[in-house]
């Protein structure tokens, strides 16, 4: 675990600092004063390399020479390199005290390893980039207008919120924070039916969220729902166990139900996360009777 934690540590930092310096970083591992240099793989077959491997508390330097270059069917290439050590996938390859590529996978032919060199890792993220150009702006947009809507449902102007929202949702369909927070509001204005379609347009785009199966309790628990509204509490906490809003409706929702003695077990649970929403379980608890505990 160390070994993966120092590799992905220190080659998530080796590719953030490109990104920000990328002219100044290319430059510099260009820069170099080998007759034999190759500008796609940053030095050329023969030359020494080395990467590291952590070995217990300490960190060793494993050698290796570049052995050869294999051009993959997208035209891009990697360096194949002989190490005297099996060396760790996503480690960065050395040359001339230079950073010149991240140890990738073993080749499929010898025991030499495939190393993608630093032009292949710029171009591969170019291309990204490119692709997804609207990416950051949509997202930026979004949240401006989760945050504008945010206020208008604190301030119960629901009809505005739902004009921001939706009027998002025009531009990105899919987006489940959009039909999250039109749930929310859908919600708060006592339209729990349309809450909780919001709410699984939500869970379809993205099923690992606890707020929106949350929410989705919330909704089934409106429209007395009983059991279906347990279901995706259970999930919300299954996701986030310390999810205090999930547990609390969870509860509420065992209340209804009547069954007290598995309300008291969420209360219990609830006490150690916040003392004021499992004051509240507690007391709807004693309106059906009492407590029951094991």
């Amino acid at each position: 675990m160390k070994l993966v934690k120092f590799s992905a540590i220190f080659f998530i930092f080796f590719i953030s600092q490109m990104l920000w310096n990328e002219s100044s970083c290319f430059s510099d591992v260009l820069d170099t004063q080998s007759p034999l240099f190759n500008s796609d793989y940053a030095a050329s077959v023969g030359e020494k390399v080395y990467t590291f491997k952590a070995d217990g508390e300490t960190v060793k330097k494993i050698d290796g020479v570049i052995s050869g270059i294999k051009k993959n069917r997208d035209d891009t290439t990697y360096m194949l390199i002989e190490f005297q050590e099996v060396p760790v996938p996503g480690a960065p390859l050395f040359f001339d005290s230079k950073i010149i590529g991240m140890v990738y996978r073993q080749s499929q032919t010898g025991n030499l390893f495939e190393v993608m060199p630093v032009k292949v890792i710029l171009d591969f993220t170019k291309n990204i980039q490119s692709a997804r150009p609207d990416e950051k702006r949509i997202k930026s947009d979004n949240q401006d207008n989760i945050s504008s809507a945010r206020g208008y449902i604190e301030a119960r102007d629901y009809d505005t919120a739902l004009k921001i929202l939706r009027d998002a949702l025009k531009k990105e369909p899919d987006s489940p924070e959009l039909h999250g927070w039109v749930g929310i509001a859908m919600l708060e204005m006592g339209n729990a039916k349309q809450a909780a379609l919001e709410f699984r347009k939500a869970i379809a785009v993205e099923p690992g969220s606890a707020d929106f199966h949350n929410g989705l309790g919330y909704a089934m628990l409106a429209m007395e729902s009983l059991n279906e509204a347990v279901a995706s509490f259970k999930e919300a906490v299954r996701i986030n166990p310390k999810y205090a809003d999930a547990h609390y409706g969870l509860g509420t929702a065992y209340i209804n139900l009547g069954e007290i003695k598995l309300a008291t077990k969420e209360y219990v649970i609830l006490k150690d996360m916040d003392s004021k929403m499992a004051d509240r379980l507690f007391q709807l608890i004693m309106r059906r009777g009492n407590p029951e505990t094991e």
